[in-house]
């Protein structure tokens, strides 16, 4: 028996084992007060879910459904992904970067999978020595003495509430210390947990120098904001330690400028701030040094330097020499001024004078986009249609002149001074088919820079892979072979969707030529590109690629290993897990994957097909793809997808009997939206156990509804009308299709199946009280879906919960309209969880007397029979209870729950007794568990496996004896689950593009 449902943010799948069926009994629990004498048939009317109550909602609050089982979650690269870190960007890091090289061996940090170490000393090829998932979001990392330490910001702690078993996240920037000596067995040895968000690192010796933002709001930070630079001690890994530390209040981030620039160099610190005093003064900006030249790590505030004008980035600050020079632009407000340069000398960090200045001559707008330092000059970038490449001299520090300029077509991101040769990497929209430029400029006079040679590479649409900040680390010049290497990406919008290509453009260099050479094409956008014997290699989040470059106009692919997993969904089949990834983000692309069982989170797979192999003519966007639903049986994988644009659904079959070298067999459109995949229909609050899709074997069956889906006007939403389509792959490689129209309703819930019966709940209100209305239960056998049974409508007391075949008797919740006089609207959101709705005595008088409406529900216990059905037990549900899913398991229904009383907490509702004929319930609380934020649930015979998405974790709830209900966590994760299935006693969490993890619930 396989049960189907989505659960806010992601498809969960789950297949109960033979061996659980049959086996859960109902022991225990709390009788229902129904009637003990031999029910009698009714004619069964319920309230009409869907109906309008009274003037309007009573409030935002709770109510039922929500996003529930089947509700609109998004696809593992939607909103409730939770937040890895601030929204602003991490600068780079000087000194250090997020993958280093020593001995043959590289050191990766991906921001999906951790740390990697890879060998790429051996010939050709590249070798996985080992890894280290780590949760945060890596900014850099140092090697010294076999001991890597790694900068993370957004490091999440859980903070116990003051409510016993609840908890919190909260997050701060951290020191992670790993001994790689070796890594096979990357093991901590040390952590050093920083307040606030981490900006800049200097590693010195023994000292780590750490500057950190705190806004006073975050966790552990101090109540005024501030800028905070620690020195620590870390020649002991494991006892990594505070030296010293300078809080500084003046340097703090503000809510209107933003954070302050951070500079550092050998011996100081520099934090620049905006100063804003509504005068005169205005358009200043206030640099504050530490001194950080002890070779102790002590810290010594230093003077405070006022200079005209505003620093915004790290770049505008340089000291050389004995002199502190920046480059400054005027405040927003002043549209008349200029930027300009300034120069002080040090003579000491607490004595620092002005020496010079100049104003640099920039057409309006003016703006600046970088600014390079190299000795006794400086290259300023304006972003300009032509861009302005400024020449400064600064020689003489008292005197900073501006000498000269050059007029690049275009854009430049980023300029590369190498002695009196300058190289500008930009874009040129206009150049059209190549937009990407590399230029060789002579700057050997300042004041006379000659183009020397330009080459144009990429697509239409190419872009730099690096944000302006770190363009610098991807890209990389090989002087022994005379060549620069440029990461790129390009995005083509030729067809319905975009697709996005990454490859690394190989141009050869002497002094006064350029030569565009071949691209060496990238799975993913490589993040950076170093040099390993006569090989280039490429680094990305997702893996290492390692390319000749004997013939450089065509450099071919020599090696290549995974170092992350992207997992959207997942499927079992016999010995093999079939995963779904799409990189979304870096341009990897969308794939089918074929996994160990007995390592499915493995990033080498032992097969993987490209998303295009799957269609055809039409490939759909990996986007799209990422959305895929996964079924198995036998030696086939059913894959059910978005077609290019959603016009489609789309069905795949692949046989993975050779799980080295699966193969599509067949293929398909049909012709219905992939919006029935995951179907939003609005109902109300009806609560439904169902799925979208269900299967029997070797047939798939599909709920689809003809107003599901989102309308900006709803006006145009057609009126509801639903099919049963089905799937027969009992030919794979003659896959047939086929609809079964169900009876008219307001609305059908989703589906459940008993063996090879199909079963799905719908409503009808009745003529002429549309409050009202009556649910029938309607079934459908596909047992030969080429003539599927429709059996008679049966009218049932609410929409169905769960059903036993054996007894045939099915549980549902029941509904009924109820109106009680309250004061005020808040008070009659507290009244009634579901359907609430206030009707002032006063028209606009929300706190005065009126009537509150809603809707009451009852769980019932109804024997079903080939035409009627008959009441056998009941149980009602507080008017304050919320249920958020519903999940139906064998014997017996989950329920999620929230009571909207005071000091309630979250719970699971146990309602089982189907077999024995009369209604138990048992409740659970799940403390720290937020039902509507993310949480994934899985029945499981009478277990309930619970994913904990605000807290990242996996427990298990135990109902085979209501009376001693067991709630016990199996394991915490490391990331978010978008995706859940059970593969005998483990249970496979998709996390996207934080990968896969395989947590064992065995008893």
């Amino acid at each position: 028996m396989s049960i189907l449902f989505r659960a806010c943010a992601g498809w969960i799948v789950l297949a109960a084992t033979a061996a659980s069926v049959g086996l859960a009994g109902c022991k225990g629990g709390t009788r229902g007060e129904g009637s003990s004498s031999p029910p009698e048939q009714t004619d069964f009317i319920s309230g009409n879910p869907t109906a309008p109550r009274g003037d309007g909602p009573a409030s935002d609050g709770p109510g039922d459904g929500g996003p529930g089982p089947d509700g609109d979650g998004g696809g593992p690269d939607a909103a409730p992904v939770p937040p890895r870190g601030g929204a602003i960007a991490e600068r780079a890091l000087r000194d250090a970067d997020i993958v280093q090289e020593q001995d043959g061996r590289l050191y990766a940090i991906s921001r999906y999978s951790g740390l990697s170490v890879i060998d790429a000393s051996g010939g050709d090829g590249l070798r996985v020595l080992g890894t280290r998932r780590i949760t945060g979001t890596p900014v850099a990392m140092y090697l010294r003495d076999g001991v890597i330490y790694a900068l993370f910001s957004g490091w999440p702690h859980v903070v116990p509430d003051a409510q016993p078993g609840a908890s919190h996240h909260e997050h701060t920037s951290r020191i992670e210390a790993l001994d790689v000596s070796d890594p096979a067995e990357i093991q901590p040895v040390g952590s050093f947990d920083l307040p606030g968000k981490l900006t800049e690192a200097r590693l010195a010796g023994d000292v780590l120098y750490a500057v950190t933002y705190e806004q006073g709001s975050c966790f552990g930070c101090a109540a005024a904001p501030n800028t905070t630079v620690t020195s620590l001690a870390v020649g002991d890994p494991a006892d990594i330690a505070v030296i010293d530390q300078r809080r500084l209040i003046e340097s703090a981030p503000s809510g209107y400028w933003g954070w302050p620039s951070v500079s550092v160099s050998d011996e100081r610190v520099y934090i620049a701030s905006a100063a804003w005093n509504g005068g005169e003064e205005a358009g200043r900006a206030t640099i504050q040094v530490v001194d950080i030249s002890d070779p102790g790590g002590a810290l010594v505030e230093g003077a405070r330097v006022e200079v005209t004008g505003q620093i915004a980035s790290p770049w505008q600050v340089d000291e050389h020499d004995g002199v502190l020079r920046f480059v400054s632009l005027p405040a927003p407000w002043e549209p008349g001024a200029k930027p300009g340069i300034q120069t002080f000398s040090i003579v000491s960090s607490q004595d620092i004078a002005p020496l010079g200045a100049t104003e640099l001559d920039l057409p309006p707008p003016v703006e600046l986009r970088s600014v390079h330092f190299d000795g006794d000059r400086a290259y300023v970038i304006a972003p300009q249609p032509t861009t302005p490449v400024l020449t400064v001299d600064l020689s003489d520090p008292a005197h900073p002149a501006q000498v000269g300029g050059l007029a690049v077509p275009g854009t430049v991101y980023h300029v590369e001074p190498r002695g009196d040769r300058l190289f500008a990497l930009g874009a040129d929209p206009a150049a059209g088919e190549r937009p990407l430029h590399v230029s060789l400029f002579d700057v050997s006079d300042l004041a006379n820079p000659t183009m020397l040679e330009r080459v144009a590479f990429g697509g239409r649409h190419a872009r730099v892979v690096e944000e302006r900040d770190r363009i610098h680390e991807a890209l990389a010049f090989f002087d022994g072979l005379g060549t620069l290497a440029v990461p790129y990406r390009e995005t083509s919008l030729e067809a319905a969707c975009s697709t996005l290509t990454t490859g690394v453009q190989l141009i050869d260099f002497t002094r006064d030529t350029l030569a565009k050479r071949g691209a060496a094409a990238t799975r993913a956008q490589a993040r950076r590109v170093l040099a390993s014997g006569e090989r280039l290699v490429a680094v990305s989040d997702l893996g290492v690629e390692a390319f000749g470059v004997e013939n450089r106009g065509a450099p071919e692919k020599v090696a290549g290993v995974a170092l992350a997993t992207l997992a959207s969904s997942t499927v079992a089949v016999d010995d093999v897990v079939v995963r779904v990834g799409a990189d979304t983000d870096t341009g990897g692309g969308a794939w089918l994957e074929i996994a160990s069982a007995a390592s499915p989170g493995l990033a080498e797979p032992l097969a993987r097909l490209d998303h295009t192999a799957l269609f055809a003519d039409d490939p759909a966007c990996h986007s799209e793809f990422s959305d895929a639903r996964l079924f198995a049986h036998g030696q086939h994988v059913y894959v059910l997808s978005s077609s290019s644009g959603y016009a489609y659904t789309h069905l795949a079959i692949v046989d993975v009997a050779d799980p080295a070298a699966p193969r599509v067999v067949a293929q398909r459109d049909l012709p219905f939206s992939p919006g029935a995949l995951s179907y939003t229909d609005r109902l109300g609050a009806v609560v439904s156990a169902g799925s979208p899709v269900v299967q029997a074997g070797s047939t798939l069956v599909i709920r689809h509804a003809s107003d599901d889906g989102y309308y900006h006007d709803e006006s145009a939403r057609p009126p509801h009308e639903a099919w049963l389509e089905l799937l027969d792959l009992s030919d794979p490689l003659n896959p047939r299709h086929s609809s079964v129209e169900l009876p008219e309703g307001a609305g059908h819930a989703g589906l459940q199946i008993d063996g090879t019966t199909v079963l799905v709940s719908r409503w009808v209100p009745l003529p002429g009280d549309p409050s009202r209305a009556r649910f029938y239960l309607d079934r459908v056998d596909v047992a030969d879906p080429s003539s599927p049974v429709v059996r008679a409508s049966v009218n049932v007391p609410g929409s169905l919960l769960a059903f036993d075949g054996a007894s045939r008797r099915l549980l549902t919740m029941d509904y009924e309209n109820a109106e009680t006089p309250v004061v005020g609207r808040e008070a009659c959101a507290r009244a009634f969880a579901s359907n609430a709705a206030f009707t002032p005595e006063v028209a606009g008088d929300d706190a005065g007397p009126g009537v509150c409406r809603g809707m009451r529900r009852a769980l019932k216990l109804v024997d079903l029979g080939d035409t009627s059905a008959e009441l056998r037990d009941e149980r009602p549900v507080g008017d304050t209870v919320a249920v958020v899913q519903a999940l139906a398991g064998e014997d017996r229904a989950f329920l999620s729950v929230e009571d909207g009383a005071p000091g309630a907490t979250p719970a699971i509702l146990v309602a089982c007794g189907l077999r024995e004929g009369s209604l138990k319930t048992a409740t659970q609380e799940t403390a720290g568990l937020d039902h509507r934020s993310g949480s994934l649930l899985l029945a499981d015979g009478a277990r309930l496996l619970v994913i904990n998405n605000e807290y990242p974790a996996l427990s298990v709830l135990d109902a085979t004896d209501l009376t001693a209900l067991s709630f016990e966590k199996k394991s915490e994760l490391s990331a978010y689950v978008y995706h859940a299935t059970l593969s005998g006693d483990r249970a496979l969490c998709s996390s996207g593009r934080y990968g896969l993890e395989a947590v064992d619930v065995g008893p």
